[in-house]
């Protein structure tokens, strides 16, 4: 029950966050507005009325679209000037500067704190101290340095009721600290802090591992501590987190477990050139393959984390073969990427034939749309796969037979999840 308030605290806070930076961004838009209008130009930005806003691109066509971003369960590119709704996923291409954005799923709901990615402007400040306040930047400082102290006492102590309460009540409490930068940062500078988080997700780092609540807990802080930060993930690279994880993720027979190593492993290796280095070449490709969570899926709970974990897999290795992620990757860790393509393509399309069992077996409704919402991922993977890597990622004859089939078998109901899975699949024929 406290968890579950503290998630419900963090998207609260997410939700109000991104409200935030809708208005700031409306704000800022109109002075721009307004100055260049004074200026006597607009840059090609135009508010035509309080819905439309029209953009002149660089060949002098003009075009017109809604003031406020439309989501999709597919990802969209941000045009410029558009407010973005709060609880969107939004993905920038650090190379460009392009912003896409879709609607959130099950697969993010670890995430929460990245629904809105904010602006270098939003980053900078986000690097500064706290207000100055008589007191109070040294008595939260100290509170936390309290916290990090007794997550790594603990972390090397006998598991038992009493501990495994303390590692909870400190980690939920991290868990809330960490998505500000200066507590994350506060917190993996610390000598033991990474080594404490690997001990603890790993139950094989001791005798007696820890449960399954402490484990999954601990990646989760981790993930959230180094996402989107490069200096933190070095801290973490360096102490051999990519392996720990991995090794953690082999044993670790709790599919909801598995998931938050996954969530980890993402937010290290995401824009991090060495880290994608390392999990390619310890077996990381070799070791989602080989996880089939479907199949351990053994009663109604367990089927309901194996989809979790089937799309959190897809989406990991969508994002791993996309180059906008990884911009600065070296060419022998792109062509080792590269030769994994071919393989987890054939991956893709045989999961997408066999491992999912036929959506009419499922038991009610939702679990008729869960399981086209986890078709149409495995369809998208397979097909960003194909456009990136044309000259590996070729399916085989008897996979496109199966493909127009199953574009005449999918109903048209006006279902929107069997819609958008008939879509993937059309685009994927293509």
């Amino acid at each position: 029950m406290v968890r579950v308030c503290t998630l419900s605290l963090l998207a609260a806070l997410s939700l109000l966050a991104s409200s935030y930076s809708m208005t700031m961004a409306r704000a800022e838009r109109q002075h721009v507005l307004q100055q260049q209008q004074h200026n006597g130009s607009t840059n090609g930005i135009q508010s035509i009325d309080n819905e439309t806003i029209c953009s002149m691109n660089t060949s002098g066509d003009q075009t017109c679209y809604p003031r406020i971003f439309v989501a999709t369960k597919e990802f969209q590119i941000i045009q410029p000037g558009q407010d973005i709704p709060p609880g969107l996923h939004v993905q920038i291409d650090m190379t460009t500067g392009e912003r896409r954005a879709r609607l959130m799923d099950e697969a993010d709901a670890d995430a929460k704190a990245l629904a809105i990615v904010p602006d270098k402007e939003d980053e900078d400040k986000s690097q500064l101290p706290p207000p100055s306040h008589p007191g109070m930047g040294l008595a939260h400082n100290t509170k936390m340095q309290e916290y990090i102290d007794r997550l790594v006492s603990t972390a090397h102590a006998l598991p038992d009721r009493t501990q495994t309460d303390s590692l909870l009540q400190v980690l939920g409490e991290l868990e809330d600290l960490v998505h500000e930068t200066r507590h994350a940062e506060q917190l993996l500078r610390d000598p033991g802090a990474v080594s404490a988080f690997l001990r603890l997700s790993d139950p094989s780092a001791s005798s007696m591992s820890w449960p399954s609540t402490v484990r999954r807990l601990s990646s989760m802080v981790l993930g959230a501590s180094v996402q989107n930060n490069h200096k933190l993930q070095d801290i973490a690279f360096r102490a051999n987190a990519i392996p720990s994880l991995l090794r953690a993720m082999s044993v670790d027979s709790d599919l909801r477990t598995a998931g938050k190593h996954i969530f980890a492993l993402s937010a290290l290796v995401r824009g991090h050139a060495g880290a994608l280095v390392q999990f390619a070449d310890r077996g990381g490709l070799r070791l989602l393959r080989d996880l089939n969570p479907m199949a351990a899926a053994v009663n109604d709970d367990n089927e309901y984390e194996a989809r979790r974990l089937d799309l959190r897999i897809v989406r990991f290795i969508e994002d791993l073969f996309n180059p906008e992620f990884n911009p600065e990757v070296p060419r022998d860790a792109a062509s080792l990427v590269a030769q994994n393509a071919a393989t987890w393509c054939n991956t893709l399309a045989v999961r997408l034939i066999d491992s999912l069992e036929d959506v009419e077996a499922e038991r009610g409704a939702g679990a008729a749309a869960s399981k086209y919402v986890r078709r149409s991922a495995h369809a998208r993977a397979l097909q960003s796969l194909r456009a990136g890597y044309p000259a590996t990622c070729v399916t085989s004859a008897e996979f496109k037979h199966w493909l127009q089939d199953e574009i005449a078998r999918v109903p048209k109901s006006g279902d929107e999840s069997a819609e958008e899975y008939r879509q993937a699949l059309t685009e994927l024929d293509y």
